[in-house]
C-alpha cells in the first residue's frame, strides 16, 4: 500500500500538472484573443506592428498629397475646399510629412472619385499622377450627407420630437510604393434638436452644424493619420541606374542625408485584389547602396553590395 511520501509525491505531480494545464490554457486564450483582436482592429494592427518593427528606424518624411475632399452634404457653399484646406492647413504641422504644393495637374475627378463605396476614395488618375511624381501617400476624404433621425423623447405628457444629426467624413491613406489603401477612418459627432430649433430654415441649421463642429472631427483625422504616417518607413524607388551611379528619389526635402545606407528590393509577382487590381509585392533583397550626394529632390547612391540593379527597384533605409 502507497505510503504517505508516495502520496504527497502523487498530490505534487497532479497539481504540477493541472498548473501547466492552466497555463497552456491561459497562452491558447490569450493568442485566440490577439488573433481575434487583430482581425477586428485591421489596418491600426499594421500599423503597430509597423511601428514596433521600425521605431529604431531614422525617421524620413513622407511626401504627402491631399486630394480635393467629395462634398456629400449637397449643401453648396465650396464646403468641400473649404474644410480640405483647414486639412491641409493642420497637415502642414505634422513633422513627418512634406506636403506637395504644386497640383498634380488632374483636371476632373474620375468616376470613382464622383461615387465612392462605402467613403473608400481610390482615384487611379491621381494615384498614377502621385506615382510619377515620386509622392509616397495619397489622402482622400469625403464629407458625408448628414444623418438625421427622430426619435419620440421625455416623459408622457411631456414627451417631444427630437432630432439627431449625425455629421462625418471618412478619410483614407493611399500607399503609393503599393498602391493599396492602408488606413480608412470614420470620425462622426452626434447633435440633439428640437423642430424649432430649425423651423426657419433647416439647410441654415445644418451648415451652422458643419462650420462649428467640423474643424474638431479634422483635428482627430489629422492626429490619427500622424500616428500612422510617423509609425511606417520611408519607401523609395531607383529612378535611373548608369554604371555605379543609382539615382533614388528622396532628397534633402524628406531628410535624406550622405552615408545612409538602404537596402534594395526586386518588385515580385503582383497580387490580384478581389476586385481584379494587381498590386506589386516587395520580393528579396536585391543589393544595398549608400547615399554620396543629396539633391533637392533626389539622391545619388553607389552600391556596397549585391545587385544588379535596375529602375523601379524599392529602396528602404536599412535600420
Amino acid at each position: 500500500m502507497p505510503g504517505p511520501g508516495h502520496r504527497r509525491r502523487a498530490t505534487l505531480e497532479r497539481e504540477r500538472e493541472r498548473e501547466i494545464m492552466k497555463r497552456s490554457a491561459f497562452r491558447a486564450a490569450g493568442f485566440v484573443l490577439l488573433m481575434t483582436f487583430s482581425f477586428f482592429w485591421g489596418c491600426s494592427s499594421t500599423h503597430f506592428l509597423l511601428t514596433e518593427f521600425h521605431k529604431n528606424s531614422t525617421l524620413l518624411a513622407k511626401r504627402v498629397e491631399v486630394v480635393p475632399f467629395i462634398d456629400e452634404t449637397h449643401l453648396g457653399g465650396g464646403l468641400g475646399a473649404k474644410f480640405t484646406e483647414e486639412f491641409i492647413s493642420r497637415m502642414r504641422k505634422v513633422p513627418s510629412v512634406v506636403l506637395t504644393e504644386k497640383p498634380l495637374g488632374v483636371s476632373e475627378l474620375s468616376d470613382d472619385m464622383k461615387s465612392p463605396r462605402f467613403g473608400i476614395v481610390t482615384p487611379k488618375d491621381y494615384i498614377r499622377k502621385a506615382e510619377e511624381r515620386g509622392l509616397n501617400v495619397l489622402i482622400t476624404g469625403v464629407l458625408n450627407p448628414i444623418d438625421v433621425t427622430m426619435r419620440r423623447t421625455g416623459i408622457w405628457p411631456f414627451r417631444r420630437n427630437t432630432y439627431f444629426h449625425e455629421i462625418s467624413m471618412v478619410t483614407n491613406l493611399i500607399d503609393l510604393s503599393s498602391g493599396a489603401v492602408m488606413l480608412t477612418r470614420l470620425e462622426s459627432k452626434t447633435f440633439s434638436s428640437s423642430e424649432e430649433d430649425f423651423a426657419g430654415n433647416e439647410k441654415e441649421f445644418m451648415e451652422e452644424l458643419l462650420n462649428k463642429h467640423m474643424p474638431e472631427i479634422l483635428k482627430k483625422e489629422v492626429s490619427a493619420i500622424s500616428d500612422v504616417l510617423e509609425g511606417i518607413p520611408w519607401i523609395g524607388k531607383v529612378l535611373s541606374v548608369e554604371g555605379e551611379t543609382i539615382k533614388v528619389n528622396g532628397g534633402r526635402d524628406i531628410g535624406l542625408k550622405a552615408g545612409q545606407v538602404f537596402l534594395v528590393f526586386s518588385q515580385g509577382e503582383p497580387v490580384p485584389s478581389l476586385s481584379g487590381r494587381l498590386y506589386p509585392v516587395r520580393s528579396k533583397e536585391v543589393g544595398r547602396v549608400e547615399i554620396v550626394s543629396v539633391g533637392d529632390m533626389d539622391a545619388v547612391a553607389k552600391p556596397v553590395s549585391g545587385g544588379p540593379f535596375a529602375i523601379g527597384q524599392q529602396v528602404l533605409l536599412q535600420d
